[in-house]
């Protein structure tokens, strides 16, 4: 499934096949890592409203949590360091500089655009357990260094990627569990042969490991993560579990799986109908040499 960031081809993106799924989750960003001297916080709270039109995205709402939802289309992490709130979509990131009640977007999809605070439209804010939400600031900082300490890591560096990733897991930073399922199932897996649709064609039994790194993250509150258990069944040839995981998902509001679900669908039409023609081509050729 593809994400949301660019609305005007949000009904006209053509949906990968279901193998590919997973890769989502290992587009590894490009941000420079910097010192941990200034306070990490998550408290921005309000209503932030474009000033163009020409913006891609309306609104951002922060709920002083650590949640913010990107115009309605999602809601995800932010944190914020000093001056600059970072913001993680359904992949990549978002940069923006707050400066007088202004969001000045400074990174793809947003730079050039202003969101100004609408200090009229009351938000009631989420951050009821102070002490946690600053907790999930601080991982959500790590994890932000961490990708971009390692936006290229393969081979030897993958190690140190997924042994970090899964100690952020650990910790209860659903965002991390997600990556850490994706780079072990590409250890199992195989890099190539996701992107070549050539995975496991005989069905196989799950990774317990895998399967509880995905669940945990589900279980903090990822929805997104029926997309990447989706995506995992496919992988290892279970499509009937795919399925299953996509549409529980959906029902939860997972967009990503509905996405795919509906990907899914095709491909089988698309296999189905192809089925058929070969099915009588071969029965035109025997006819003619009879």
């Amino acid at each position: 499934m593809e994400n949301f960031i660019n609305k005007t081809t949000k009904t006209t993106t053509v949906i990968p096949k279901m193998k590919k799924l997973l890769m989502i989750w290992l587009l590894l960003g490009s941000i420079p890592a910097k010192g941990h001297s200034q306070k990490i916080t998550n408290e921005l709270l309000g209503y932030f409203k474009a000033t163009s039109d020409s913006a891609l995205y309306d609104y951002f709402t922060f709920y002083g949590n650590g949640i913010v939802d990107i115009a309605g289309w999602e809601e995800e992490d932010y944190f914020q360091k000093e001056d600059t709130v970072i913001v993680y979509p359904d992949k990549g990131i978002f940069k923006f500089v707050l400066k007088d009640d202004r969001l000045y977007g400074a990174s793809q999809w947003v730079k050039g655009s202003i969101w100004e605070l609408q200090p009229d439209t009351a938000i009631i804010t989420r951050r009821t357990e102070p002490a946690q939400s600053d907790q999930m600031a601080g991982w959500m900082y790590q994890y932000y260094q961490l990708k971009g300490n390692n936006s290229r890591a393969f081979k030897d560096e993958i190690a140190s990627m997924t042994r970090s990733m899964k100690a952020l897991c650990d910790s209860g930073l659903a965002r991390a569990c997600l990556d850490y399922s994706g780079l072990r199932i590409l250890d199992e897996v195989g890099v190539e042969a996701i992107l070549s649709g050539k995975t496991i064609v005989k069905k196989r039994a799950p990774n317990p490991e895998i399967m509880n790194s995905i669940n945990r993250a589900i279980r903090l509150g990822a929805v997104n993560g029926y997309a990447v258990l989706g995506g995992y069944y496919a992988a290892i040839g279970d499509s009937k579990m795919a399925k299953k995981a996509l549409e529980g998902g959906a029902a939860l509001g997972c967009r990503k799986c509905a996405m795919t679900a509906l990907g899914l669908a095709l491909e089988e039409e698309a296999k189905k109908k192809e089925t058929e023609e070969k099915k009588k081509a071969a029965e035109k050729t025997g006819s003619k040499k009879q």
